[in-house]
């Protein structure tokens, strides 16, 4: 036997030094020669694919691409080997789709570099399956035109402002909420010159707040657009700042508040032409809202009760019941009087109770929760007229006993006495009644006038009666000349309440005699009955 031995240790280590790289790739490795022979794969291409070497071993490349690939991928690869003129290898990256045994395709990214040997140029493609990066991408942009969608629909935009550099970065909806066209150069004073010349000095303030406090705090101000109109605008935001402690970034959201800021207009001039105190509070019962007329009635500003439970505005002694009231009311939500059939009182600032009437509406369902809404009214002065009518009925009982019990000396004044006393108190209690049923202020002082005039006739009835029970039987009557007409309108005043509660309609004739000369008690007894 004649034949040659050759050492080739280097070579072998060589190989294997290069099969050890090739089978560290991250990626699937496919080598091909200059005719895209398939000559070499690691095993992540295996895995990838689901073909072994020796499957794959001197076929075409193209076994691994979608036909509709074929001719860009031999393109890519003629450019490649033809641009390497003496020079280290380099390569390009480009998205296509790759097929595996099954037939199944997947999206993959593909980086071609040109390897030298002594047998000739070699392509190395390092594959990658990039699936989930498509998905995630395709995720993100469906997220991305979600987030348009959505600032479009609450007319919300998102913004970015690079303090060192002064660069600004609008969302597309951004640039509507402005009036703006999206090719605008942005810079701080794109935003800061759109800013209504009124609320100019309070954004500036409150930027200058933000960056000395490292916080930016809500922001509410009107802009002007290039048309002329004006919007107003909410601003959130957060502060980014560097190793130092100083800020570098802001990042936020601006969203078109006109709407909201039109109603809520229209609802606080609703709630200040109140004639009452107003006071809304959460479901929690804590203050959110109050009035004018409620700052007056109780001495507070709204910025100390905020948020503050409305047991600040009660007596400590009405706490426990106003509480169960509050939880009945929140069962069944009505219009509700908690003050109806009991007397109830607040304390203002000072420490000063007083009565008041207090009725619930039923709750307002908003973004924010429930809002229960209490008007409160002071009745200090309907309850000392109340008192004061109390005290004259029970004076005028009093008074029409003594005068029926004690003067048997002149008993037959105790038919005139029946007449003009005890109907006139019998109309003072449905007077009474009427006025405690009644809810308006107009009407309340309505019958207050009525029960005054009730009030004076009868003590001018009193008086004269006073005088009469001291003369003595014998002595004779004094007439004078009386009108009818007038004897009837005070027998009308003094049966005020009667006729309202019974809905009556009174109607005279004196045309042919209107006056009479008598006794004065005893015809104004004659009109009574």
């Amino acid at each position: 036997m004649i034949g040659t031995c050759q050492d080739v240790t280097e070579q072998k280590m060589e190989e294997n030094k290069f099969r050890g790289l090739l089978e560290s790739a991250p990626d699937a490795m496919v080598i091909t020669d200059e005719a895209s022979k398939i000559q070499m794969i690691n095993k992540q291409a295996e895995k990838m694919f689901g073909y072994k070497i020796e499957e794959l071993y001197n076929k075409s490349v193209d076994l691994l691409l979608p036909k509709r690939f074929l001719t860009g991928c031999e393109a890519k690869v003629d450019k490649l080997l033809g641009d390497l003129v003496g020079t280290e290898s380099s390569g390009g990256e480009e998205d296509l789709a790759a097929m595996n045994k099954e037939g199944k395709e997947f999206p993959v990214q593909i980086t071609l570099s040109p390897l030298e040997t002594e047998d000739g140029v070699l392509v190395s493609a390092a594959i990658r399956d990039i699936t989930a990066q498509k998905l995630a991408k395709a995720e993100l942009l469906r997220k991305n035109q979600l987030l348009t969608f959505a600032e479009k629909i609450t007319m919300m935009g998102n913004w970015q402002w690079d303090l060192i550099t002064n660069e600004v970065k609008w969302s597309a909806n951004l640039y509507k909420i402005f009036g703006l066209d999206k090719d605008t150069e942005l810079a701080y004073d794109t935003y800061f010159s759109s800013v209504y010349e009124d609320d100019k000095e309070l954004v500036s303030k409150h930027v200058e707040q933000a960056i000395a406090d490292k916080d930016f705090l809500d922001l509410t101000h009107r802009i002007s657009l290039p048309d002329g109109s004006l919007k107003t605008i909410q601003l959130l935001a957060e502060v980014a700042t560097d190793a130092n402690g100083e800020v570098i970034e802001m990042t936020g959201t601006c969203q078109d508040v006109t709407a909201q800021k039109m109603a809520e207009n229209k609802f606080r001039g609703l709630l200040e032409s109140a004639p009452d105190a107003m006071v809304i509070t959460n479901e929690d019962s804590l203050i959110q809202i109050i009035n004018k007329q409620a700052e007056l009635l109780f001495g507070y500003k709204i910025d100390e009760i905020y948020n503050k439970p409305i047991d600040l505005l009660l007596p400590i002694r009405s706490l426990e019941d106003h509480e169960f009231q509050r939880k009945s009311f929140l069962n069944k939500p009505k219009t509700t009087e908690l003050s109806e059939g009991r007397d109830m009182f607040a304390i203002n600032k000072n420490g000063r109770e007083f009565p008041i009437q207090m009725s619930l509406s039923p709750p307002l369902k908003t973004e924010e929760g429930m809002l229960i809404s209490a008007v409160i009214r002071d009745v200090t002065d309907q309850k000392t007229a109340q008192n004061k009518i109390i005290r004259a009925k029970n004076d005028l009982e009093i008074l029409a006993q003594k005068l029926i019990k004690n003067n048997n000396q002149l008993a037959d004044f105790a038919h005139i006495t029946s007449h003009n006393l005890r109907a006139p108190v019998s109309n003072l209690n449905s007077l009474l009644g009427l006025y405690n049923a009644s809810v308006s202020e107009d009407d309340k002082a309505f019958l207050f006038e009525k029960f005054e005039k009730v009030i004076n006739h009868l003590t001018v009835t009193l008086n004269t009666l006073v005088d009469a029970v001291k003369i003595k039987n014998n002595t004779p009557k004094e007439f004078e000349k009386l009108k009818f007409n007038d004897v009837l309108n005070k027998t009308k005043e003094i049966l005020t309440g009667q006729i309202m509660k019974n809905e009556a309609i009174i109607t005279s004739d004196f045309s042919e005699i209107s006056k009479i000369k008598y006794d004065r008690i005893y015809l104004e007894v004659f009109f009574l009955t």
